[in-house]
């Protein structure tokens, strides 16, 4: 004997119920428009009144076609057809009905993209879940999201709570407290990608804890997570619906319209300064021009004459001051625009400059002209003098090295120990070679650099493909899966490259000359090579290479000399004084060529890299100049640089089991030994300057960081100055003091052989 089919009625009401839930949700909370919420409901009333006309029909067969026995129970099984129109929808036709979860409410996201100084690794942010998709704002009054990710294919773990730290329990209470006491603990979630269609395939022995999460969250209330991860859920099943495409479609035309919002204002960093466009005036018509809309915007009177209403609205005797209000430049008074001072602030910075130029010609003449014919003894003995091109063919070398290691470990021609030993030797050759040939073969300080430079890029980008690739044979299969969840505009070639597939000539060399320090398989592209992109590029670059020339040779070069005229009039002895002057006059010029190299390199030529590779992730500095905070400078300023700090230094030492604060520290450590490699490998001599510059950056971080929360443009102004006033002026004196005494000393020698 068979029943009815209970289970399967009891679903679809408790998928009907699920349903009403979300339309009531929908309707208090919801973003969909009115109409289309009323068209949706008016279906479902169609639809729920064509099964229960169905269902009585099947009810009426029923009791005509099956006896009922003593206990209640049918003789005979019931009919197919009758069965099927309890577990599928009576009307095929009819779309299915199931609008998605909304919810909106502030939690602490977990950066993974960022150092965080004492121990602040999580940042307060506004998220909102609408429409199947997950989005993070700054606050709740920002327009544009900060990230949007889609969760079809997602799923959310529940990751338990860790206490609060700050929490102080009553005194004389040691009992831990309740889950749900208020402020005892963060409770954790996460959203992960899948590795099946649904969550019931996975397999229940497998370690959640190697999965990769795409976001993670926390907030210090028991409930407000369980009702979070439990909407998340629901959102992803609305995410493997035909309902779900087919809204996804509609809005995509309205993602193509929709407008960025001002800049925002980021953690660390200044709010946007805003300049209201100009109002455009409407043109004025002939009194003879006849406008259908002029008697909307004007009446006039046919019994006055226009002159003497005029004349009777305003007597002697109307008053002129009707309320009381503040003087326009008080603290008290109403938002102001300062554009006319802002104009007059860079008309007298351009005065003052040009009266500086000026007075620069009457002292020094045209200096440029004097360094000009030192530009053809620049090829005189390559290998001694100039021996750039041939420490950059060794650098070529050491690349292919790299590939062919990669390439035996990759078929497994080489034991994976040895392999990565070979590799750390290879990679660390590459910077020790460098730095043998510009200390020994390279006079010049400045094409030393250069070389330098481009040997320290390839050490990090050989590390980095070292160590990334190394991961991709561990764990090569998840982490392929969030790769191609994560990355956004690849070429479609390269969307199906997997590990080893990526093990080739041209993608290490793709690498190599990539404005990037940190290796993955594939790259987001932009479309083409826009040449008129690259020729503006190029249009652009002569100036400015131009004027950061002049800088030198008519600002710096001459100050530099007068320097070290008066240390040789004085007997190499420097007083305060002496240094103080120098200093001041060295400011202003190592502010203008530290901005001209920032948007020299920065900009241009890692944009004209990017614009001939098609390499479409531009991003390498961010708003650093409006930063309140010194740790938020070294965020924003380097990106390609910070990359590799956290993805290759930091988090490594977190995983060895590093505190926070220690890992920092080796971060400005390596950072700070890098810096004064640099700088003191082409000049010949090892010096500390920049070394305890930045170690001094420590201090300054926390000091900045406790005024930027009350003053956030007094630390701005901490920034500028120890930057651009103090720290880089000092030290180009320090260094050319230094440097002329050794070689002096070098010179002394030479005379006494």
């Amino acid at each position: 004997m068979v029943g009815l089919p209970m289970d399967d009625s009891s679903n679809n009401l408790a998928e009907k119920d699920k349903n009403e839930k979300s339309i009531d949700h929908i309707l208090t909370g919801g973003k969909l428009g009115k109409a289309t919420i009323e068209r949706e409901l008016r279906r479902r009333v169609d639809r729920l009144q064509q099964d229960l006309k169905t269902a009585q029909e099947d009810l009426l067969r029923f009791q005509n076609a099956v006896p009922e026995t003593d206990n209640g129970t049918a003789e005979v099984a019931i009919l197919p057809e009758i069965a099927l129109s309890y577990s599928s929808d009576s009307n095929d036709n009819a779309p299915e009905i199931f609008l998605p979860p909304s919810k909106r409410g502030y939690l602490f996201r977990w950066v993974d993209r960022s150092i965080g100084w004492s121990g602040s690794k999580w940042a307060l942010r506004f998220v909102t879940l609408e429409n199947g998709n997950l989005a993070y704002y700054g606050s709740h009054t920002d327009t544009a999201p900060r990230y949007v990710l889609s969760l079809r294919g997602c799923a959310v773990r529940d990751e338990g709570h860790k206490p609060n730290k700050r929490y102080k329990p009553t005194e004389g209470d040691d009992t831990p407290p309740r889950l749900d006491k208020p402020g005892a603990y963060f409770f954790l979630f996460s959203i992960y990608l899948r590795d099946n269609a649904s969550p019931a395939h996975q397999d229940p022995t497998a370690d959640l804890t190697e999965i990769t999460p795409l976001l993670r969250f926390s907030t210090d209330s028991y409930a407000e997570k369980k009702q979070w991860v439990q909407l998340i859920s629901e959102t992803c099943a609305y995410c493997e619906s035909d309902a779900f495409l087919a809204e996804m479609e509609r809005r995509q035309e309205e993602k193509q319209t929709m407008t960025l919002a001002m800049p925002e204002a980021k953690v660390g960093t200044l709010p946007p300064l805003y300049f209201a466009p100009v109002q455009q005036k409407q043109a004025r018509h002939p009194s003879f021009t006849k406008r259908p809309t002029a008697a909307m915007f004007r009446t006039k009177s046919q019994n006055l004459d226009p002159s003497q209403v005029e004349s009777k609205g305003y007597p002697p005797s109307k008053p002129m001051h009707r309320c009381a209000a503040p003087s326009y430049l008080s603290v008290e008074g109403p938002t102001q625009n300062y554009r006319g001072f802002f104009n007059l602030g860079v008309i007298v910075l351009v005065v003052s400059n040009i009266r500086l130029v000026l007075s620069s010609f009457k002292k020094h003449g045209f200096v440029l002209l004097r360094h000009l014919s030192e530009i053809p003894r620049l090829g005189d003995h390559p290998w001694q003098n100039f021996p750039f091109v041939s420490g950059f063919l060794l650098l070529f070398v050491f690349v292919m090295i790299t590939y062919l290691l990669e390439l035996g470990l990759s078929r497994r021609k080489i034991p994976q120990r040895l392999g990565m030993l070979l590799h750390y030797t290879n990679a660390h050759a590459c910077m020790g070679v460098s730095v043998w040939i510009v200390w020994y073969l390279v006079d010049a300080p400045a094409i030393g650099a250069v070389l330098l430079l481009f040997a320290t890029s390839t050490w990090m980008k050989l590390l980095s493909y070292v160590h990334t690739n190394e991961d991709y044979r561990s764990n090569h299969m998840k982490q392929q899966a969030t790769f191609s969840t994560m990355v956004e505009d690849l070429d479609p070639q390269e969307a199906r490259v997997r590990y080893p597939q990526n093990v080739t000539i041209s993608n290490i060399f793709y690498f190599w000359a990539a404005p990037t320090l940190t290796y993955q398989i594939a790259f987001p592209r932009s479309p083409n090579v826009r040449l008129w992109k690259v020729a503006v590029i190029l249009i652009r670059m002569v100036p400015i290479l131009a004027l950061f020339t002049f800088f030198v040779s008519q600002f710096v070069t001459p100050t530099l000399e007068g320097l070290v005229a008066d240390l040789e009039a004085n007997s190499g002895q420097y007083t305060f004084t002496m240094l103080a002057e120098y200093w001041l006059r060295l400011s202003i010029a190592n502010t203008y060529l530290w901005l001209l190299m920032f948007y020299f390199y920065f900009h241009l030529f890692l944009n004209l890299f990017a614009e001939l590779l098609r390499f479409g992730d531009r991003v390498f500095y961010k708003d650093w100049w409006n930063s309140s905070e010194v740790s938020a400078y070294w965020r924003l300023w380097n990106m390609p640089v910070h990359f590799w700090l956290v993805r290759h230094l930091y988090f490594p030492c977190v995983r060895m089991g590093m505190s926070k604060n220690l890992t920092t520290f080796i971060v400005f450590f390596v950072s700070a030994v890098l810096h004064e490699v640099l700088v003191s490998v082409p000049f010949h001599m090892v010096r500390p300057w920049s070394f305890l510059g930045m170690m001094m950056q420590i201090p300054l971080v926390g000091m900045t960081k406790v005024l930027s929360r009350r003053y956030p443009t007094l630390g701005n102004v901490i920034f500028w100055v120890s930057f651009c006033i103090v720290g880089q002026p000092m030290a180009v004196l320090l260094y050319t003091v230094d440097y002329q005494y050794a070689k002096h000393n070098v010179a002394a020698q030479e005379c006494v052989a």
